[in-house]
């Protein structure tokens, strides 16, 4: 009899062994899963980065806060017509605004966060005039560094409406309406507050004399603009 239970338990020795091993393995292999599996990447950590510029603020200028909201409290402000390099977001508040990371160009101190309706993205290829270039240098050291042209006090307003221009161009940012016994179609003109280059090709039935009226993406950016007194630079 002893002989017998021998004889099994030597049998099954072998099995034992064999369950034990799996057995240890299993706890072994999720351990590795668990090391081996990347962490979830954030969204924004690959988003390209693109150029925009500051639009529909105004006199005020656009408030860079200190995270993705109004509530949050204000750390600089950006003239109108500012470029930024926009280099996170979007982010939505709890009003369903988005908000985007930006730093500024002529003044890369600045960054933070903006409200994605005063940013309109432009050509990072397209160069800038110089006359703008000095602008953002500073005051010019001599009268031969300002912009040259024809100057003239304009009463600036702002339209969102439309698809094509008076010259049969498509509206965009950059294109302003203008009286053409003022300023000719095709002129290139530059406002006072803003750092671009603007053309003349659309005309309107409001707009006479010393008026120029600038075309922005939207109704709401249009809206905050208004109507300002500003002086005008007829390049060409």
């Amino acid at each position: 009899m002893l002989v017998r239970n021998l004889v099994v338990a030597l049998a099954l020795l072998p099995v034992s062994m064999v369950l034990t091993s799996a057995l240890a393995t299993v706890p072994a292999a999720a351990a590795s899963a668990s090391v081996d599996q990347p962490e979830a990447e954030d969204p924004n950590d690959d988003v390209e980065s693109w150029q925009a510029r500051v639009a529909g603020t105004g006199a005020l200028g656009l408030r860079v806060r200190s995270g993705p909201g109004m509530d949050f409290p204000a750390t600089a402000t950006l003239p109108d017509g500012s470029r930024v390099d926009v280099v996170g977001g979007p982010a939505v508040d709890r009003e369903g605004r988005d908000w985007y990371r930006v730093v500024g160009r002529a003044r890369p101190g600045i960054s933070g966060w903006a409200a994605g309706s005063f940013l309109v993205e432009v050509d990072a290829s397209q160069l800038e005039a110089p006359q703008v270039a000095a602008a953002r240098a500073g005051p010019p050291a001599a009268p031969s560094s300002a912009p040259s042209g024809r100057t003239l006090t304009a009463r600036v307003t702002a339209y969102a409406h439309g698809t094509r221009t008076a010259s049969g161009t498509p509206v965009r940012w950059g294109v302003v309406s203008v009286d053409p016994k003022v300023i000719p179609l095709g002129s290139h003109i530059m406002i006072e507050g803003f750092d671009n280059v603007f053309v003349a090709e659309d005309t309107g039935g409001g707009v006479r004399g010393n008026h120029v009226d600038i075309y922005f993406p939207d109704v709401a950016s249009a809206l905050r603009f208004g109507v300002q007194t500003r002086t005008i630079t007829i390049l060409s």
